[in-house]
């Protein structure tokens, strides 16, 4: 069984259903709840991985947890991947929705990697021009990474731009050896 296409088919149902209620950006915020969950809860996790547990269960723990905080929708999805018993899925679902919501809303999802930090006013230049470069809304995701030394590392879906230090002497370490 290919795991992923799992994953897709499910997250695929949920975003053509919120698009047909016109609810998009509220299970947006639901996915990226129960991502936030996933990678910070390790007993969610066991909670999901958990083969044991009934469903009738898992129903109830999904009510309570997510009751006030979801959409209906959302509530209801959870409800029909546990009784498929496909909620060990739940995390790559979720992310593939947010991906087809950001492919959908056209946001480019930039990741800037660095040393430390960056300011509010730096965050907003990379944002403006990115936006200006590819005409998109954007996400700024902020990576920290000291072995960088200094500079930063700016990724934008499949392209790089490496202007940190460590790229650089290693650049200089190859020259020298050639």
């Amino acid at each position: 069984m290919n795991y992923s296409a799992i994953a897709t088919r499910y997250s695929k149902a949920l975003f053509t259903l919120a698009k047909e209620k016109n609810i998009l950006s509220n299970i947006q915020k639901d996915m990226a709840l129960i991502v936030s969950i996933c990678d910070n809860e390790q007993y969610f996790n066991q909670f999901l991985e958990n083969p044991v547990l009934a469903y009738s269960k898992k129903n109830k723990i999904f009510k309570i947890i997510f009751k006030d905080r979801t959409d209906i929708v959302t509530i209801n999805f959870l409800q029909l991947i546990a009784k498929n018993r496909r909620e060990m899925y739940l995390r790559q679902m979720a992310i593939n929705f947010l991906n087809l919501y950001k492919k959908y809303k056209g946001i480019k999802t930039i990741q800037f990697t660095s040393v430390e930090k960056i300011s509010d006013v730096v965050r907003k230049e990379i944002n403006d021009v990115v936006k200006a470069s590819f005409n998109v809304d954007t996400e700024l995701i902020e990576n920290i990474k000291e072995e960088l030394i200094g500079g930063f590392v700016i990724r934008i879906e499949d392209e790089q731009y490496d202007a940190s230090v460590s790229n650089q002497l290693e650049k200089i370490k190859r020259e020298i050896v050639s």
